[in-house]
């Protein structure tokens, strides 16, 4: 193998050098800009001296053309480097959201309905029954199927997760606007998990709008502007993914359809957010109220029907 010669580094630029021959300016600027274009010449072999007290660079005269050329391809492929940082926009200040509120109204639900028997009335009337819902016209069981649960595991788990998922959203788009967005997306993926199934179904739990909470996060994610494609899509989609699997997915009783239609709901429902900026009027305190309250009807008004039904 052959040694490769050590390519010429700079030297202190003196204005008497010993070389009969003449030194060109080739560039000049500050001393960090100096420094990074002396690298440049080094790198590909320019002899040349540096001028500390003037800010300039200096080649042989034979050399200067080849210099300014490599100078000038380098500014031109580092124009727009180091690249701008990708801010995210800051969160709006929002009001604490009432999430011990809703979680404690589910587990007071619970204590008043109690487990899933085929003689529960609270059940017969408000859990998902499809051909109810697809034949006879029952919506409303899309909505209050959420707010039931089948035991008290089943209980516990969607409070614990879906509280931190709730008061997270809820935080991020504002109490009114998260809480809305949350139960449609689950009433959307409830519909969705009967609508394309052909045998009848029968469901129950807040697991559905978790996922959806999940879903909507992501979508956010992916109208975020000015990412990269690993941050805009691959990165939102395969954490989804991984807590649709490592959550969704466990126990013989597991609606794993219900988890998937409603995180795919939430996630239509978090581009929409976010493109249309509907997130940002989160500090808005009258039409967080607003809207906070119109959930709060359609949960209430969807239990009503369900009784009148019975």
């Amino acid at each position: 193998m052959a040694l490769q010669n050590t390519p010429p580094g700079p030297s202190i630029y003196s204005p008497y050098p010993e070389q009969e021959d003449e030194w060109i300016i080739v560039a000049k600027g500050g001393q960090k800009y100096i420094m990074n274009h002396s690298l440049v010449l080094s790198a590909v072999g320019i002899e040349h001296r540096i001028d500390p007290a003037g800010g300039a660079i200096l080649t042989h005269e034979d050399d200067s053309r080849q210099a300014i050329s490599e100078i000038n391809a380098f500014e031109v492929e580092n124009r727009h480097w180091p690249p701008p940082p990708n801010y995210a926009r800051p969160l709006p200040r929002t009001d604490n959201p009432p999430t011990l509120l809703m979680i404690g109204g589910l587990v007071v639900l619970y204590m008043v309905t109690g487990p899933w028997l085929a003689t529960n009335p609270w059940f017969r009337s408000g859990a998902i029954d499809s051909s109810k819902i697809l034949e006879q016209g029952q919506w409303w069981r899309l909505v209050t199927a959420l707010t039931l649960h089948a035991d008290q595991m089943h209980l516990v788990g969607n409070c614990v997760i879906g509280g931190f998922m709730v008061h997270l959203l809820c935080k991020t788009t504002g109490y009114g606007t998260g809480w809305l967005a949350l139960i449609l997306s689950g009433m959307a993926g409830n519909f969705l998990n009967i609508a394309l199934r052909n045998t009848p179904h029968y469901s129950v739990g807040f697991s559905t709008a978790i996922f959806a909470a999940i879903g909507i996060f992501c979508g956010q994610q992916l109208a975020r502007r000015k990412a990269t494609i690993i941050r805009q899509l691959i990165l939102p989609l395969g954490t989804g993914a991984g807590l649709l699997a490592m959550l969704g997915t466990g126990g013989k009783q597991t609606d794993l359809g219900a988890h998937l239609f409603g995180f795919g709901c939430g996630l239509a429902c978090g581009l929409l957010l976010q493109l249309s900026r509907l997130d940002q009027l989160a500090g808005r305190r009258h039409l967080q109220q607003a809207l906070f309250t119109a959930t709060l009807v359609l949960i209430i008004g969807c239990w009503l029907l369900a009784f009148k039904a019975l």
